[in-house]
């Protein structure tokens, strides 16, 4: 089984100092390349969407939301090549992809945190119910004078 290696996006290669990485189900990438410019109903580039399924045999992906009409007019996923994307987020949920990363960053002398995107999240959703909660603390304060 041979993997499908996809190039990262510059913010993410600014972050990891890799160009290419393993893209799997999950992870959301933007189509650069392989639209039709005479449809513009075919016109697929510059559009995000997360990954459905890998196909490794034949090197393509299936993209949520990115879909073609057949001739009875229901719609089919549309297989894009891997080479006309890019990654622009990692599904970080596995334990073993996330090391792998961490690694080959710190390979290339790159300082990464050990706190993925969704602690990020969780940690700014904590500042946000502590300040809501000051705030309704300040508001009883006032009530009581």
């Amino acid at each position: 089984m041979q993997k499908i290696n996809v190039h990262l996006s510059k913010e993410l290669y600014e972050k990891y100092g890799i160009k290419k990485f393993p893209v799997r189900k999950g992870d959301v990438v933007r189509i650069v390349r392989g639209d039709s410019k005479k449809d513009d109903k075919n016109n697929v580039k510059g559009k995000e969407g997360k990954v459905l399924q890998v196909l490794r045999e034949e090197g393509k992906l299936i993209i949520e939301n990115i879909n073609i009409s057949k001739a009875d007019g229901k719609m089919k996923p549309r297989k894009i090549d891997a080479s006309n994307t890019i990654l622009v987020k990692l599904n970080l949920d596995d334990k073993l992809r996330k090391e792998k990363i961490l690694q080959l960053a710190r390979s290339k002398n790159k300082e990464v945190e050990d706190l993925d995107e969704e602690s990020i999240e969780e940690e700014n959703q904590d500042k946000n119910q502590e300040s809501k909660e000051n705030k309704n603390a300040g508001e009883e304060v006032k009530e009581d004078e």
